[in-house]
């Protein structure tokens, strides 16, 4: 939304912490990345196998040896869906332990001149009222309350 002052600010409603730089999308696309590299590092296929006239202990020996290389992709790549599966299951559980054990929800707002302004705010009905305060105060150019905790309800909430 653009604000008085020209900057353009988006106030949300933070669900996960910070990752840094990186959203939880980009970090899932580098872990599988590194961890496919990492398996092709160890790919033993680097010439050209003919498998005419071998006897049969040669052909269960590269039989193994490609079963092996298998296991070093295959595993890793369960690996990962795995770790997706294990954050997309915590993600889930936080929510509900925010909303059960009303653990503050971190609203934030973030300036086109990367300025970032952050407010905790216990329950869900009092987060989405400071969201749409917030987003009213900069449309029209009331000053916003200081970053921190908020343990009141904000103008027109019920």
């Amino acid at each position: 939304m653009q604000a008085v002052d020209g900057r353009t600010w988006t106030v949300r409603r933070r669900w996960v912490p910070r990752l840094g730089p990186e959203t939880l999308w980009a970090r899932v696309r580098r872990r599988v990345r590194q961890t496919v590299r990492r398996t092709s590092d160890l790919d033993p296929g680097t010439g050209c196998l003919d498998f005419g006239g071998l006897d049969d202990v040669l052909v269960a020996l590269v039989l193994l040896i490609v079963l092996a290389a298998a296991v070093f992709v295959v595993i890793p790549l369960l690996v990962a869906l795995l770790d997706v599966l294990l954050v997309v299951l915590l993600s889930l559980l936080g929510v509900v332990a925010r909303i059960a054990f009303r653990r503050p929800w971190t609203i934030e707002a973030v300036a086109s001149d990367d300025t970032r302004l952050a407010w905790h705010v216990v329950g869900w009905k009092q987060s989405g009222a400071l969201v749409r305060d917030l987003a009213d105060r900069l449309r029209v150019g009331v000053p916003l309350p200081e970053p921190g905790a908020w343990s009141q309800a904000p103008p027109g909430a019920t």
